[in-house]
């Protein structure tokens, strides 16, 4: 029996090339496996013996050959292939063992077109297909996951099943599928090449169920950048994550994202911030997201903070039967973790890079009937430079501060937004509302409502923001009314002048982003 491995990753390769070997198996291998399995004393033969060609253009070129392909595409139950392979003196190959070039993890990191190119396989991919399609008479093996999987069964049987052989070529299948699609989508963006659209994800995992419990659910990877992806993220306690869940912490890393390096606590019900603060200490931070917002959404929410997590917030967090499925942080320590376990239920997930969260980047889907809506992910950061004051009144820095604050929060929440901020803090929000009007009621209504559980503060004096410009006066004279006295909006109504005038009449201050934040 023979095994031909060409292998990128050497990770495992030793033990099971060495295992591989002691069960009789002669191993065929090219440069640098062979030069790595030679240094760990393995004996193999190098490619060129059996092709009698030698490796060229700095090894682009090393399985690329009919001694080789036939040997992998050789069916053993066909006459005509036993009569050809006879004639030509070929030999059979009964396993590939291959990973590819890195090119995903290559244009993850700066790189440049050449170096992107070089990182494309070609001999890799061409036996794995081969060997994929032979499934039946040659075992392929492109993951190290699979490797003493592979020497257990053929240490318990002598050989591989053909239901596992089958499942090998799946995966090596599915493997070059998405390898290849995200060359084609690498190459799409450097060339300009819009008309096709190929996206590649990979490790599904099988949630609980999917939204609402009678749906299946499931959770692809994409091998990114981000290292503030899920799959980046450890697991220290709680049950499996819901599919809920995932789309909740995807929206608290966005928010958090947006609030910057100072100490914040973002908390998330819906996909919408109820509770977002930013303070001396994240301990404060915390008590303001959670009480000067909306205690009574938040309950069963999400909270994520920047800062690591200690004994003393955690016990802030267990404080009056507060109640919240998942908590994301940089870090936690040992006392805060075991006072957080009476909390059965509780999902623990840390990443040291929520510590100075950068906001996402790169492309935005939307999944529609029929087809799928791309655009770019919307990562533009509005400071004060950014925005045209255009009434009488101007803000102070610390108006300016909190417009800036609620702006990010309306950027994060479902249109139509309207939030209200104070000293830093989300006080209340009108999100996913039909007309601006009456996301501007809900926001008021919200941040006056006594039964809510609130404490703090009350929009006297407090910032408001909205998603989109105003296209009556109507929504801004309710804000007024409740003690509003800076708003920040895009702008661009036909009636931008009523506005103005309404906000110079009662002596408030008011600035456009010219730039719109909806999100559906």
């Amino acid at each position: 029996m023979r095994s031909l491995i060409s292998v990128y990753n050497k990770k495992g390769i030793v033990d099971f090339a060495r295992n591989l070997s002691k069960l009789g198996w002669e191993l065929i291998t090219t440069g640098g496996t062979y030069k790595y399995l030679r240094s760990a004393k393995i004996k193999s033969i190098p490619v060129e013996k059996i092709t009698g060609e030698p490796e060229i253009f700095d090894g682009r070129v090393k399985t690329i050959s009919y001694k080789i392909a036939a040997g992998i595409l050789f069916d053993r139950s066909s006459k005509m292939h036993n009569r050809e392979m006879k004639k030509l003196r070929l030999q059979p190959i009964d396993m590939v063992v291959c990973n590819l070039y890195p090119f995903s993890l290559t244009i993850a990191r700066k790189h440049s077109l050449e170096e992107a190119i070089e990182m494309i396989d070609i001999g890799g991919v061409t036996a794995l297909r081969a060997a994929a399609k032979n499934y039946k008479n040659v075992i392929v093996i492109c993951d190290s996951y699979d490797y003493q999987k592979i020497i257990n069964e053929i240490l318990l049987t002598g050989d591989v099943s053909l239901d596992n052989r089958s499942k090998l070529a799946y995966k090596a299948f599915q493997t070059i599928s998405i390898y290849d699609a995200s060359i084609s989508e690498y190459l799409a963006k450097k060339f300009g090449f819009g008309a096709n659209l190929n996206l590649s994800f990979s490790n599904g995992i099988q949630l609980r169920y999917g939204e609402n419990t009678h749906l299946s659910g499931w959770y692809y990877r994409k091998e990114d950048a981000d290292n503030l992806s899920l799959s980046k993220f450890k697991k220290l306690r709680g049950k499996e994550l819901s599919f809920n869940n995932i789309l909740d912490i995807s929206s608290c890393i966005d928010t958090l994202s947006e609030l910057g390096k100072d100490p914040s606590c973002v908390v998330v019900k819906h996909t919408n911030p109820s509770g977002a603060s930013t303070a001396k200490s994240v301990e404060e931070a915390y008590k303001k997201a959670w009480h000067g917002g909306d205690p009574l959404a938040a309950f069963g929410g999400i909270v994520a903070v920047n800062r690591m997590v200690d004994k003393k917030l955690s016990l802030e967090m267990l404080r009056e039967g507060k109640f919240f499925e998942v908590l994301i942080a940089p870090q936690i320590t040992k006392s805060a973790l075991s006072a957080l376990s009476e909390r059965k239920n509780l999902i623990i997930l840390i990443n040291a890079n929520l510590r100075r969260p950068k906001i996402k980047s790169g492309d935005d889907y939307k999944f529609v009937r029929g087809g799928i809506l791309k655009q770019d992910f919307d990562s533009k950061k509005i400071n004060s430079r950014d925005l045209k004051v255009v009434t009488i009144k101007k803000p102070t820095n610390k108006q300016l501060e909190d417009m800036l604050f609620a702006w990010k929060i309306v950027k994060v929440s479902k249109s139509n937004a309207v939030a209200i901020v104070k000293n830093l803090t989300l006080i209340a929000s009108g999100v996913g509302q039909q007309d601006r009007k009456e996301a501007c009621r809900l926001a008021v209504f919200k941040a006056m409502d006594t039964d809510r559980g609130k404490s703090g503060e009350t929009p006297k004096e407090a910032a408001a923001a909205s998603d989109g410009f105003f296209p009556f006066a109507d929504g801004p004279e309710i804000l007024i009314k409740a003690g509003i006295k800076a708003i920040i909006q895009p702008g661009g109504s036909k009636r931008d002048q009523e506005t103005i005038d309404l906000c110079n009449k009662y002596n408030i201050t008011m600035a456009f982003t010219s730039i719109r934040a909806f999100r559906h």
